[in-house]
């Protein structure tokens, strides 16, 4: 009976601390996915065949993200011929998510439209997954290219 209640006693000094203690390996879940604000561009009147910057700016930058993916679409309508140019990237830190396009030769009105994809995190976001999103509250820009006189 003795030797029961000493493996017993030895199992509970070795198995509680176990059960009891929090691991460091557990990832925590204090990841905030960012917000954004805007699509902005450099130059902010683009010339044809000008090189663009656009700059995806925070409402929020969150925190505990290190990675997002984003897709922009370059469109022209109302006149022949019409584009439709798409592209796309990844923000690999917690920055504002930047990217250049080339204006095409074609004078006329051009929206940028650009959407947040996937965005991961080092730690867990509030429900408890690796995986996050946002949202961009005025997600494209429009600006008029003339011809050249």
């Amino acid at each position: 009976m003795k030797r029961n209640f000493f493996l017993f006693a030895t199992f509970m000094m070795i198995a509680c601390p176990l059960f009891f203690t929090n691991c460091s390996n557990d990832p925590e879940m204090d990841a905030v996915p960012p917000s954004f604000k805007e699509v902005v561009i450099t130059p902010s009147r683009p010339g044809i065949g000008d090189t663009v910057t656009a700059t995806i700016k925070f409402l929020s930058a969150g925190k505990s993200w290190y990675k997002m993916e984003y897709r922009w679409t370059l469109s022209r309508y109302g006149q022949e011929p019409q584009y439709n140019i798409t592209g796309g990237g990844t923000s690999l830190e917690i920055k504002e998510p930047s990217f250049t396009f080339v204006v095409p030769d074609t004078a006329g009105m051009y929206t940028l439209r650009v959407n947040t994809g996937t965005i991961q995190a080092s730690s867990l976001f509030p429900n408890g997954s690796p995986f996050g999103s946002a949202s961009i509250e005025n997600n494209s820009v429009t600006f008029t290219t003339r011809a050249q006189e």
